[in-house]
């Protein structure tokens, strides 16, 4: 397939990145790839070695006495024989593990050059960005943590010390590796410390773009799936995201700056407006009618009044909003509303804060009793968020799709209950209903791209019988309609024929 698909070109400011070698069509798959590692975020928890979960109660393999696993008889697939083999001879204990949790990451790493040379040699060629790191506190950091830790345990031969070749190691897991969920049932929402990185190869040759025409997917295995999200020509840069695209320009930036070592210039970058999203823009306090956006030439500047704001100002206003915000509780809907209008003085209403408060929002109110209020709420919440996400995300889209199910859902419960009080007509009903089905189609597309092993695949199956249990409702009610037509059509025959023996008595 990678011969079909993509190439690997390489300049001076993308270094080695992937090209399409022929056009490919929107939804079309363009790599598979299970991951070299698995491993915790930098001061993540301890993971099994073998199915990746986080470690409730520690074990150690029973073949190497080193490996920390879930339980004895784990049957994940990421603690190999060649591993557990090279663990056994390594003078390590399970004990060091456990209690350097921050080196098992590199460290497993480091061992593939002991037992597997090739997947290291290919792992090596990714780029670590050691120049840019050096004498940086995370160089600093990573020599007391982890390099100094492992020369102790007698991992590191004298060549690798001289060499900085754990430097070289962490760097390539740092800039390389992608943020992954743990293996779940359900479409809880891990905190970042709580998620994994994963270490793909191929996919790691992709450049990045806040304006993305890849999406991605990992199944419970943690093999990764990269569709087209739109059609990309022959010779078009392939481009996934490195940086969360639900924030702002700033925030992105310093994402991929501080850990990626590189300055986006995407389209979405470059304008001020965020693709007419505003999801960095403020509300200008001096004017009272402008907004205030990032400008790369002047910093943050309001565009009516063209008053000129200083970046730590910016910042504290967004920091006390993440306060506030994160001080809610998120099972009450009056204090995250009234949280809302005060947070829309100063803020756009799309800025991130306020998307991501609406998100939660949304959530909230699938959470509360179905009454007409909550519907309308939630319909509204859900029809905003789409609109952004549609600018955010062209194309196949998981986030639109999962936004998608939540609005045809309040759309087909909100126009039972009308229909049921006698509020909307029938042929209204059906058009609402139809309207919701459409919805429900989309968002099924988008799902089918999500791993069958996941849980968007598995919402896919349950979206599938939803429609069909929708379409089944419709043609249900159009049964009714074509019988209560029937009935009224023998009703006026039977009136007219009434009419016509009373109209012949008279005559009589």
């Amino acid at each position: 397939m990678a011969s079909r698909t993509y190439r690997i070109e390489k300049n001076g400011s993308l270094g080695r990145y992937m090209v399409a070698d022929r056009d490919i069509k929107q939804g079309e798959l363009i790599l598979k790839e299970a991951p070299v590692l698995v491993g915790p975020q930098p001061g993540g928890a301890l993971q099994c070695f073998a199915c990746c979960r986080r470690l409730q109660n520690v074990r150690t393999c029973p073949g190497c006495d080193v490996a920390l696993l879930c339980r004895p008889d784990c049957k994940g697939e990421f603690h190999p024989e060649s591993e557990c083999s090279y663990l056994a001879s390594s003078g390590i204990t399970g004990k060091d593990l456990a209690d350097n949790c921050q080196v098992v990451f590199p460290l497993r790493c480091l061992l593939l050059k002991r037992y597997d040379p090739r997947q290291f040699d290919a792992v090596s060629n990714l780029e670590p960005h050691l120049e840019k790191r050096r004498n940086t506190p995370i160089w600093r950091r990573n020599k007391v943590a982890i390099e100094d830790v492992l020369k102790k345990l007698r991992i590191l031969n004298q060549d690798e010390l001289e060499s900085e070749l754990v430097q070289t190691v962490c760097g390539i897991l740092d800039v390389n590796t992608f943020e992954i969920r743990p293996a779940q049932n359900d479409m809880v929402a891990y905190p970042e410390r709580d998620c994994l990185r994963g270490l793909y190869v191929e996919t790691a040759m992709m450049a990045h773009s806040c304006v993305p025409n890849v999406c991605m997917s990992a199944d419970d295995s943690y093999r990764l799936s990269c569709h087209a999200r739109v059609d990309i020509k022959r010779g078009d840069t392939i481009a996934a995201t490195y940086a969360n695209l639900l924030k702002g320009t700033a925030e992105r930036q310093k994402h991929l700056s501080d850990g990626k070592y590189f300055e986006c210039s995407c389209a979405r970058c470059d304008d001020p407006t965020e693709l007419g999203t505003e999801l960095s823009s403020l509300r200008c306090h001096k004017c009272r009618k402008g907004l205030i956006r990032p400008h790369r030439s002047r910093g943050w500047g309001c565009d009516v009044c063209r008053a000129s704001f200083l970046d730590g100002l910016i910042t504290l206003a967004i920091r006390e909003g993440e306060r506030r915000i994160e001080d809610l509780d998120p099972a009450n809907i009056n204090a995250m509303e009234q949280l809302y209008k005060k947070l829309s003085l100063t803020f756009h209403p799309n800025h991130y804060l306020m998307l991501g408060l609406r998100q939660n929002m949304a959530v909230t109110y699938s959470r509360l009793p179905p009454t007409r209020h909550n519907l309308n709420r939630k319909l509204d919440l859900c029809a905003r968020l789409l609109a952004v996400f549609s600018k955010l995300e062209p194309g196949i889209s998981r986030i639109k799709a999962l936004t998608m199910y939540e609005l045809q859902s309040a759309m087909v419960d909100l126009s039972n209950k009308q229909y049921r009080g006698g509020e909307i007509s029938r042929e209204r009903f059906v058009a609402e209903l139809k309207a919701a089905d459409n919805i429900l189609k989309e968002a099924v597309r988008y799902l089918l791209y999500e791993p069958p092993q996941s849980p968007e695949g598995r919402m896919a199956l349950s979206a599938m019988t939803e429609l069909k249990m929708l379409r089944e409702s419709i043609s249900s009610v159009l049964v009714e309609r074509q019988e209560d037509s029937k009935k009224g059509e023998v009703a006026r025959r039977l009136k007219e024929k009434l009419e016509q023996g009373d109209g012949a008595k008279e005559k009589k």
